[in-house]
């Protein structure tokens, strides 16, 4: 099974990682195409901050995958909680 999981735009060594490590990243910019984000395929979404997420797109139907804050954590950590907690969730 492939391995996807959606990123902020401007997180790109954590895009980078993942992308070296095996994952399928779809690009997150700005929230602007947030609503595009509806498939149960992806293991989490990764932002900068939770902050930054905006509710203008987003509901409790869309996305339904985890949110995970890159904010204090290095993009081989973001690896170790996709690949340990979210992964396992499917």
């Amino acid at each position: 099974m492939e391995k996807k999981v959606v990123v902020e735009n401007n997180l790109t060594p954590y895009i980078d990682f993942l992308k070296d490590s095996g994952y399928d990243v779809y690009t997150l910019y700005k929230n602007k195409n947030l609503e595009k984000i509806n498939s149960p395929e992806y293991s989490a979404i990764v932002v900068s901050g939770i902050d930054v997420l905006s509710t203008s797109g987003a509901n409790y139907e869309n996305p339904q995958v985890p949110i995970i804050e890159a904010k204090g954590k290095t993009p081989e950590e973001i690896y170790d909680l996709l690949e340990n907690k979210y992964n396992n969730l499917k």
